[in-house]
């Protein structure tokens, strides 16, 4: 006979092998679960061990922030708790550390989510597992495997949801699911992915993504010689992805609608502007901006939305601030975009993809009939253009690629003041019958313009002239490369050349007819003087005499001149002409000047000098001025109670710049009478 003991022991975290060798005696071992019994005989006697296994458990989750930014094109987004920001359809890594190395029998999973009460089906819940055969789009594997961590690989599907998404990892084991608890520090934001060839927004051309995706700095073009604003997207500030987000939960939209490219554009479109769903701008087509901010004095979109983000809609808005917020909303959140400008732009109010003008005659001029007159032809329109491949369209008609969005309030689509996504081919081949807003886009950019006369007795009209040539004369964007303002002529995607084969085909293809007709343009703004000479000029001497032009607006202005000089009798009857001379000259508008106190280094202060002065005879009362540098000085606004007739002001200030490379530096003045009055310059900062 002999005495059988039984010993209870717990082996935490202590592998299997260190069980099985605890005795070396006769020794019979049997793995129950997560116990190991183990029976042997020891100095005569016979003993069972039941040594209980820890439960395997995950203590860590790195979300590997760094490498998986740079990899992701992600690296530029700012933000102080550094949380990680990918884009779908390419993988990212995690590392999981668990409380003891991973056997193949173990059986874990990563579950990702979205939003708050979240299903598999609806794609709102992810689950990754790795000990058997996946199941949905988002897929996973194993990498590396090192001890108690372990290495995963990621890849979201591509049509995924687009947000902030947080992450749990889940071991199933005989007692049921052990889950991380909720940490910030896993949470991660998914965009939308350019680089990759699956994604709708795919682009294939890596210059092209630089500039319609990385780039945050743009130029708004307002006159068709190629001048106009430059724009600080900021897409990548801190605080901007998360507005980007909130515009999207604010829009009410649907978390299962936020991976398809063209419902977010749609929605984007919708929410930039506050005409009937409280979006972020309000516009302001009058002359008083005193309840906010006029639309010349913004410098560029982060500031606009952060603003509303902290306050609700901003004010005020015009059609190159509606485009500018928009452009650095589509980027932010991965979908390539550019601002737009179409000169010559029409409004077709009344939905005949023609641009009718009623005119009073008033003696031997034409005068504008505004009550009779819905339709209008503004001198130039920012919209802009997303990069998709409309998927929803039919695909053998091929119009994916560059689409129309316009956020400014114009007309109602589906109920809401937006417009688009259009495919920009579709308006070229004059293919109207597919969605979005295709007629009115198509007007905007080659309508023909009807005049028609008001016979004011008999209240008919009649049709004086059909113009083929003026609506659309001109479309521009930014060129490709980060400090290249120089225009884009991309009048060509959106028609054909006037009169060609393939134009007569698009306009058959429309329903339209079409002629020729002149428009007259009323200049205005420019102040002319003439300096006679102060003595009296004899006959048959020559004499000198300067006609002075003061530009009295905001904009460049082009003056074409007739001088003529003839000699009268005290009766202003003329007698003779003696001179006679034509003349082009361009007229500017206003500037601001910069310098710098020493050049450009990271961690060094620099001192940045902004001059400005009123050239103008009258004085300029409560003008704000306002400058702003991505990585090189912080937005930073001062406000002047007065700048005197011929007075000139300096405002310098300090800057510590934070990172190296090429940037930018903007500064903007605005007061009541004076708007528009800009500086950008481009600056280098040395590492």
């Amino acid at each position: 006979m002999f005495l059988i003991r039984l010993y209870t022991k717990q082996c935490i975290n202590l592998p299997l092998f260190w069980c099985l060798h605890e005795s070396t005696d006769s020794t019979v071992s049997v793995l129950i679960e997560h116990s190991v019994l183990i029976s042997c005989f020891i100095n005569g006697e016979f003993a069972v061990y039941v040594c209980q296994l820890s439960t395997l458990e995950c203590v860590r989750v790195d979300m590997m922030q760094n490498e998986n930014k740079s990899n992701h094109h992600c690296h530029l987004y700012e933000g102080k708790n550094n949380i990680l920001i990918i884009r779908r359809a390419q993988e990212f890594q995690m590392t999981l550390q668990f409380n003891q190395p991973v056997n193949p029998s173990d059986n874990f999973q990563i579950e990702f989510y979205i939003g708050i009460n979240t299903y598999m089906l609806n794609g709102t819940k992810i689950i990754i597992s790795f000990g058997g055969s996946q199941t949905g789009n988002w897929t996973g594997r194993i990498i590396q495997q090192q001890g108690d961590a372990c290495v995963v690989g990621i890849t979201p599907s591509a049509d995924a949801i687009i947000g902030k998404y947080y992450t749990s990892v889940a071991v199933i084991g005989s007692n049921g699911i052990s889950r991380t608890q909720k940490d910030s520090g896993t949470d991660f934001y998914l965009l939308f992915n350019a680089w990759a060839s699956n994604d709708e927004v795919y682009m294939p051309n890596e210059e092209e993504r630089q500039e319609y995706v990385m780039n945050e700095n743009g130029y708004i073009y307002q006159e068709e010689s190629g001048d106009g604003r430059q724009w600080y997207y900021g897409q990548f500030v801190e605080g901007i992805l998360d507005a980007c987000i909130k515009i999207l939960d604010d829009s009410h939209m649907p978390l299962v609608n936020r991976g398809d490219a063209v419902k977010v554009c749609r929605i984007g479109s919708a929410m930039m502007n506050s005409q009937d769903d409280r979006g972020v701008l309000v516009g302001n087509w009058s002359d008083n901006y005193s309840l906010g901010t006029a639309p010349t004095f913004w410098i560029g979109s982060d500031q606009i939305l952060l603003q509303y983000v902290n306050k609700g809609p901003v004010r005020f808005a015009q059609c190159w601030v509606y485009a500018g917020t928009f452009n650095t909303f589509l980027r932010c959140l991965g979908i390539p975009a550019r601002v737009i400008t179409n000169f010559n732009s029409a409004h077709d109010n009344t939905g005949n993809i023609v641009t009718d003008l009623i005119f009073n005659s008033v003696g031997n001029v034409l005068e504008l009939n505004e009550r009779l007159t819905r339709d209008s032809i503004w001198n130039y329109h920012c919209w802009n253009e997303a990069y998709l491949s409309r998927f929803d369209l039919p695909a053998y008609q091929n119009l994916g690629g560059w689409q129309v969005v316009d956020s400014t309030p114009q007309e109602t689509s589906d109920g809401y003041y937006r417009c688009g996504p259009c495919s920009v081919k579709a308006i070229k081949e004059g293919m109207l019958g597919y969605q979005f807003d295709a007629p009115f886009v198509f007007a905007e950019v080659n309508s023909d313009v009807y005049k028609y006369k008001l016979n004011s007795q008999t209240g008919k009209t009649e049709l004086l002239s059909v113009d083929t040539t003026y609506v659309g004369m001109k479309i521009l964007t930014k060129s490709i490369g980060g400090n290249n303002y120089e225009p884009m002529d991309i009048t060509g995607t959106y028609k054909y050349p006037e009169g060609s084969s393939k134009d007569e085909e698009t306009m058959k293809n429309a329903g339209r007819t079409y002629k020729a007709h002149l428009q007259y343009d009323d200049e205005q703004g420019v102040e002319m003087t003439l300096e006679i000479p102060q003595e009296r000029v004899k006959i048959g001497q020559n004499f000198q005499m300067a006609v002075v032009f003061r530009n009295l607006s905001e904009d460049t202005r082009t003056i074409h001149g007739l001088l003529v000089g003839s000699t009268i009798y005290y009766t202003n009857i003329q007698r003779a002409q003696f001179k006679q001379e034509t003349f082009d000259i361009v007229v500017n508008g206003p500037s601001l000047f910069e310098q710098m106190s020493v050049p450009a280094k990271v961690n060094q202060e620099i001192f940045v000098k902004v001059e400005f002065t009123n050239p103008f005879p009258f004085s300029l009362h409560d003008v704000r001025m306002a400058m702003q540098g991505p990585n090189f000085i912080s937005y930073r606004e001062k406000l002047y109670s007065e700048i005197a007739i011929g007075t000139s002001i300096t405002w310098m200030e300090s800057s510590v710049p934070t990172r190296s490379g090429n940037t930018m530096v903007y500064a903007v003045l605005d007061c009541s009478v004076l708007g528009n009055v800009q500086g950008n310059w481009a600056i280098g900062i040395k590492a």
